[in-house]
């Protein structure tokens, strides 16, 4: 695998590794205000602390594993993760930001299946 493909996978997945631990530790401490600014209002506190707390967790697995052959593992989870931000949104009625989660699902799972041909082809 080129040089260049390799870089930009791991950019990209740190990249979703500091995104997710930072919204994720907004909804962990602040469930109130980081659910209304993600628009997860009609998300009780206790779901919307479980979803900070995962995309959180997820977020450290991701930065914390760069030199992990198994990094792609956690930027997959983190893929899957979406599809639950998604379910919520379509709850709420907030279907821009459903179609929002689609897209990112697809653009996780495309960096966790790259990761995971570099590390096979490596």
């Amino acid at each position: 695998m080129p040089a260049s493909k390799n870089a930009t996978l791991t950019v990209a997945a740190d990249g979703v590794g500091a995104v997710s631990a930072s919204l994720g530790g907004f909804l962990t401490i602040a469930p109130l205000t980081g659910g209304r600014r993600l628009g997860l209002t009609n998300t009780d506190i206790t779901h919307r602390r479980l979803l900070g707390v995962a995309d959180l967790v997820l977020g450290i697995a991701i930065i914390a594993g760069r030199s992990s052959p198994r990094r792609w593992r956690a930027v997959a989870a983190r893929a899957l993760l979406h599809l639950l931000f998604a379910r919520e949104y379509l709850r709420s009625n907030r279907r821009h930001n459903a179609v929002a989660m689609y897209v990112l699902f697809v653009i996780d799972a495309g960096i966790a299946i790259g990761l995971r041909q570099e590390r096979r082809s490596a």
